[in-house]
């Protein structure tokens, strides 16, 4: 009886486990066994494992997010929003994540599934920024606040992570008189330290199988002293900041465009003390940071440069700031190890000629498809075999600058005792 048992629950295990996350949190209503199957972890191992694995949709999933205009007078009720959540006569902001399945894309029947951000992050429709995305989970960050949220989608979770153990509180501007208007700081305060984060990531430690999140903050006093670097690591398993000693001073960019999670290191385009750019990595691991020159000659000549994975590598694409036809992508392949702090790049082909419009590019979602982004704040894929554009249709409107996609897959990785996003 007992081998019938076992055979059963790896035979339920193997059924369920190819079945969408919203489907498995029915199930578990339905019988406690399925109830305890599923929230085993080894369970949701194999569920994450056979979706990656899935060729069908593995490769095909991204999460876009994007601004939408929404009615602030009845945004509590739930079927008002979802009428007028797409409203062009708005004059509010606010943020969607959509998880589009671009595997559809040519049969102009896209799944599209659309989540508002986690209420921590509503008012920032601006800067808010992915900062990172691993197994369906992802982190979200503004530079205007120190606050970063972690929520799986489909699932509808999010978690606000813990106060930081580094970042100083806000100095506080003192009013002089009554008939003074203006704020100001004392003199005396020309001289205390604020503190400033300059970068945020988030990824994957294979060795202690955590998620973690990392950040840099720069300190400064009065107009140019600059203090050393402090760099603090989160742990979901924890739930802890804890800072790290660094041996370098990281100083990475906060666009979008110029950061992402890969196999392990999270990835950053940095502006270096030595006035020079270079890819800032950071091991999960090790927790410890190595930096990748940016080829010696060609991005030079560019106004941008932004990072992807490609065929399952790390590359760089280059692209020129004017918006005059034809605009051609150059895409570099690194010859040596990731982690090398001497990085050997060739350029491995264009992308291009693009129409005019063409902004810059979002994700590769496969080998020969690339997401790309237009002036006016559309969304558009663009095929490296029929060198064609398509229009990816999605609501809301939005700037080029606002718009980010990073490769996602549907999961039921929890961050517990997270609370519920909602879905629309």
């Amino acid at each position: 009886m007992a081998t019938l048992s076992k055979f059963s629950e790896d035979m339920m295990g193997n059924i369920l486990s190819r079945l969408p996350p919203k489907s498995l949190m029915r199930f578990r209503c339905v019988l406690k066994s399925w109830h305890d199957l599923i929230d085993k972890p080894s369970f949701v191992d194999q569920h994450l494992s056979t979706s990656m694995d899935n060729k069908v949709t593995s490769s095909t999933y991204v999460l876009l997010k994007h601004n939408v205009l929404t009615d602030p007078s009845i945004k509590d009720d739930e079927k008002a929003v979802r009428a007028t959540l797409f409203n062009p006569d708005s004059d509010q902001r606010d943020i969607l994540l959509s998880s589009i399945n671009l595997g559809s894309l040519a049969d102009d029947g896209l799944e599209i599934e659309n989540h508002v951000v986690p209420p921590p992050m509503r008012g920032y429709a601006l800067s808010l920024e992915i900062a990172g995305s691993c197994d369906g989970l992802i982190c979200l960050n503004t530079f205007n606040s120190e606050d970063i949220v972690l929520c799986n989608p489909a699932l509808e979770e999010y978690r606000v992570l813990p106060k930081s153990c580094i970042l100083l509180p806000p100095r506080v501007p003192r009013q002089v008189e009554e008939n003074e208007d203006d704020d100001y700081y004392e003199e005396d305060d020309d001289e205390q330290i604020e503190s400033n984060p300059k970068c945020v990531g988030f990824g994957y430690d294979p060795n202690s199988k955590d998620y973690k999140v990392v950040r840099a903050a720069q300190f400064v006093s009065g107009v140019f002293t600059q203090h050393p670097s402090k760099v603090e690591v989160y742990s979901l398993a924890a739930d802890t900041w804890r800072e790290i000693p660094v041996d370098i001073q990281p100083h990475g960019s906060l666009n979008p465009y110029y950061q992402m999670y890969f196999k392990g290191f999270f990835y950053w385009i940095a502006y270096w003390t030595e006035e020079r750019n270079v890819i800032l990595s950071f091991d999960m691991s090790e927790e410890v940071f190595h930096d990748i020159a940016l080829p010696e000659s060609g991005p030079d000549a560019y106004e941008y440069t932004s990072i992807a994975v490609w065929k399952d590598s790390l590359v760089l694409l280059t692209y020129p700031v004017e918006n005059e036809a034809p605009k051609t992508i150059d895409l570099w392949v690194l010859d040596e190890d990731l982690k090398g702090a001497k990085g050997l790049w060739k350029k491995h082909l264009a992308i291009g000629p693009l129409e005019k419009g063409v902004e810059a590019p979002l994700v590769f979602w496969k080998d020969e498809e690339l997401l790309m982004v237009t002036t006016n704040g559309d969304v558009v894929n663009y095929s490296l075999e029929t060198q064609k554009l398509k229009h990816v249709p999605r609501h809301g409107l939005g700037e080029p600058t606002n718009i980010q996609a990073v490769p996602y897959v549907n999961s039921i990785v929890s961050i517990k005792p997270g609370n519920k996003i909602e879905s629309i």
